[in-house]
């Protein structure tokens, strides 16, 4: 997932689950924590971060809140995560959308810990983005 504007980038990839097949209370969200590993280029300082904090079925309500939002049923999405270190809202604005994106950076021993980036993305861009949010709803399903 790739946000970027005039100054500022914030690629976010979907690396794995936080724990191996099998690990974790079955009777919890263990399972289902995805890795997210962030790659912040703000005014060209670099930094990279990585955050397990977004569950499989959170990943798959952002993919269908961005569905609606980009088939015109819904005019904004805001997220609701369980974990506040990863937050996107989007509005509609036109024939683009207005998108913000945080992530927090909890590695990171000066400077600023998140990661914060607004951006507009036209419609071939949302296309792509829920494209690559199909593609890894696949990928990283709910784990029993």
């Amino acid at each position: 997932m790739l946000f970027q504007n005039e100054t500022s980038s914030l690629k976010l990839d979907i690396v794995s689950y936080e724990l191996p097949e099998g690990v974790g209370d079955p009777e919890s969200d263990d399972r289902n924590w995805l890795l997210l590993r962030a790659t912040w280029n703000d005014d060209g300082e670099l930094v990279k971060d990585s955050n397990a904090c977004l569950l499989t079925y959170e990943l798959q309500e952002l993919t269908a809140g961005l569905k609606v939002l980009n088939a015109g049923i819904r005019d904004a999405y805001e997220s609701e995560f369980t974990e506040p270190y990863f937050a996107l809202s989007a509005r509609r604005d036109g024939d683009a959308f207005a998108v913000s994106v945080s992530f927090y950076l909890p590695n990171v021993m000066s400077g600023e810990d998140t990661a914060e980036l607004t951006c507009t993305m036209d419609a071939a861009q949302m296309r792509g983005l829920l494209d690559e949010l199909s593609a890894l709803c696949e990928k990283f399903p709910d784990r029993p």
